[in-house]
């Protein structure tokens, strides 16, 4: 996976268009790419020294579960 910028910036947008879209359907593509950023996010969290993205992947986790795939 390519990340353009930051992993907790993508995090922030992928949560704002999550939040966005709420009760609306998803495309599978977008749900996928939300998936593997927070699979990303826990693999680099893991490593010394590393940031920690805890709460801003339990909210992106949230939005995942609640949204509609289209």
């Amino acid at each position: 996976m390519q990340i353009e910028g930051s992993i907790r910036a993508n995090l922030i947008a992928a949560i704002a268009s999550a939040k966005r879209l709420r009760g609306r359907p998803v495309h599978g593509d977008t749900i996928k790419y939300w998936r593997q950023l927070l699979d990303y996010a826990r693999k680099v969290s893991t490593q010394p020294h590393s940031e920690v993205f805890g709460d801003l992947m339990t909210e992106l986790e949230t939005e995942v579960t609640h949204s509609k795939a289209a």
